[in-house]
């Protein structure tokens, strides 16, 4: 007889744990019911979900210790027995917690799969179902170790991504997009890959090393994170006397920020006025080629480059290594988890 599927369902509330009374919507924890009902209903194959509840808010709400709450739950699970997990999230702060699984536990051998919706079940035009049913195939037919976030765009295909290169949603259509390409379309046929060579090849993904994470058992709020913007005024932000211990600047898409600027409006005079704090710069390709003027000045004054990353996963990554013990902070930051970082190595592709 053919084992059936068996998956740890962890539900955490957001749009896809939501109802819509009187125009406001707000979670509902009913609407877990709705989802595996609706599922059963519709589905033809046989799965066994084991349902657990760590928190259940809307995840605007979501603070690094919903994370830790997240990987407690996991952690208290033999996942072994699983066939694979399904985290159902709202979709604001997804990308977030996303990087945060990578981050917090240690390389599992099944995959581990989130999923959002754009509007509450039962609502018109719902990815909910879509979305989770998609997730029980992928975990069922793939087998896939690792992070991913599966979600149905408004050009109604399933995209796979890997869960530490997600980016916040647009407002407009409510569409996610992976930092580089998404690792794939998932439909009738399965994973079909994007041939990017800057996505991990299949033959990796299936042959995860073993990779033991350093343990959290705490956030504290010490890492502050700044998008630049013609006319930050960078003097009301005071660093002395607060525990802040590292700032992520997310800079302009070449990796320059204001270095001239009066009134406040220099980030070279804030790195410089700062030193107290650890200065992370992102938007960097490759900090070996030729850079603009602002960018070495903004490094030779102390600012930290990181290359080829998106904002959610390192601002993620920086909660992590600032609240561990087992690594000095940047050895933790340089430390590849779950392909947040992208690289075009000649062993990345589509191709197995």
């Amino acid at each position: 007889m053919e084992k059936i599927p068996r998956i740890l369902l962890v539900l955490t509330g957001g749009t896809i744990g939501s109802a819509v009374n009187d125009g406001c919507i707000d979670v509902d924890s009913r609407r877990s019911d709705d989802l595996l009902a609706i599922y059963n209903e519709q589905s033809n194959c046989q799965v066994e979900f084991e349902v657990v509840r760590p928190f259940n808010i809307l995840s605007e709400n979501a603070e690094p210790k919903h994370w830790l709450q997240i990987i407690e739950t996991l952690q208290s699970h033999r996942l072994c027995d699983y066939d694979g997990v399904i985290i159902a999230h709202g979709s604001d702060t997804l990308p977030y917690t996303g990087a945060a699984l990578s981050y917090g536990l240690d390389s599992p051998l099944i995959p581990i799969v989130l999923v959002a919706a754009n509007y509450a079940i039962g609502q018109p035009n719902s990815n909910a179902i879509a979305n989770f049913s998609a997730a029980v195939a992928f975990i069922i037919n793939m087998k896939l170790p690792g992070f991913y976030t599966l979600y149905e765009n408004s050009d109604h295909i399933i995209y796979v991504h890997l869960a530490t290169r997600l980016q916040e949603a647009d407002w407009l259509r409510d569409d996610f997009t992976s930092f580089g390409d998404p690792l794939g379309v998932f439909d009738h046929r399965g994973l079909c890959c994007v041939p990017s060579p800057k996505n991990p090849s299949m033959l990796k993904l299936y042959n995860p090393a073993p990779d033991c994470v350093p343990t959290i058992a705490e956030f504290r709020n010490e890492v502050l994170a700044l998008r630049a913007y013609p006319g930050l005024n960078y003097e009301v932000i005071n660093l002395h006397n607060r525990p802040i211990r590292a700032v992520l600047h997310s800079l302009y898409h070449c990796g320059s920020g204001n270095v001239t600027g009066e009134n406040g409006t220099s980030l070279l005079s804030f790195i410089k006025n700062n030193p107290q704090v650890d200065h992370y710069l992102i938007s960097y390709k490759n900090i070996q080629g030729d850079l603009y003027a602002s960018c070495r000045e903004l490094i030779a004054a102390g600012g930290i480059p990181l290359e080829n990353i998106s904002f959610e996963a390192a601002v993620t990554k920086l909660n992590f290594a600032y609240n561990q013990q087992e690594y000095a902070p940047l050895n933790y930051v340089k430390r590849e988890f779950f392909y947040e970082f992208l690289r075009d190595a000649k062993e990345n592709g589509y191709v197995i």
